[in-house]
């Protein structure tokens, strides 16, 4: 039995090389190309479903039922309930939306149970616009990146600056802008620093953008379903 394991731990040490090739050799292989779209890693894994402007919400309580509701969340990601006020529901889960309702309600209420229930999904979309061959929406999946939003829509123009790409996306009071360069991306297959949200934004211009959040403003502020506000994200 112990002749039988040396001889099988030489046989794995013999042949590991080949089945591994030369470590060190790694960094000089070439590039590879751009990866197709449904096998770009995405950067963040799905997780719990959560709550996004324009889902409808039934919202029960177990034992103030004058209070049950059924409304959607607002454009700004937030709900109004009478014995609550506002609340920020959008990016919430459900069972983080009870809590917090609970929370609120407990104010005026007795030991309030609450159950949220997503009745409805809202329509998810994403926009994609600018130096673009098809600009319009794409719809929204968990994982979507920008790589594939635009491949979605046909892929660059020959015009389009792939080094200024511009990722806008909606916060609680107002939208915000990030550059990205997509160089890499494009040339080397790099995984994106970004995901996806409903509602995102993606204009592709044919200038460099120095300043995201002035360009917005500037430029494209009226043609895209954005607030007045736009901040740049650090």
């Amino acid at each position: 039995m112990q002749v039988r394991r040396v001889f099988f731990s030489v046989l794995v040490a013999a042949l590991l090389p080949v089945f591994l090739g030369p470590i060190g050799c790694v960094h000089r292989r070439p590039a590879p190309p751009l990866p197709p779209l449904d096998s770009v890693r995405p950067v963040a894994p799905a997780g719990e479903y959560r709550i996004q402007s324009g889902d409808i919400l039934r919202i029960k309580f177990a034992y103030h039922h004058a209070h049950d509701v059924k409304l959607p969340v607002r454009p700004d990601g937030k709900i109004a309930l009478d014995v609550t006020g506002e609340i920020q529901a959008a990016g919430l889960t459900a069972r983080e939306l009870e809590q917090e309702i609970a929370r609120r309600a407990s104010e005026t209420l007795r030991e309030p149970e609450v159950t949220v229930i997503v009745a409805e999904l809202a329509q998810q979309k994403v926009y994609v616009g600018g130096e673009v061959r098809a600009p319009g929406f794409v719809a929204y999946r968990p994982g979507l990146t920008p790589m594939q939003a635009i491949l979605d829509r046909g892929g660059f123009t020959d015009t389009a600056r792939i080094d200024s790409v511009l990722y806008i996306t909606p916060g609680e009071e107002e939208y915000r802008a990030l550059r990205l360069d997509l160089t890499d991306v494009v040339e080397h297959g790099a995984s994106e620093p970004v995901t996806l949200g409903a509602n995102d934004v993606i204009y592709v211009p044919r200038t460099f953008i120095g300043d995201a959040g002035t360009f917005v403003r500037l430029y494209i502020r009226n043609l895209l379903p954005i607030p007045t506000r736009v901040g740049l994200v650090p």
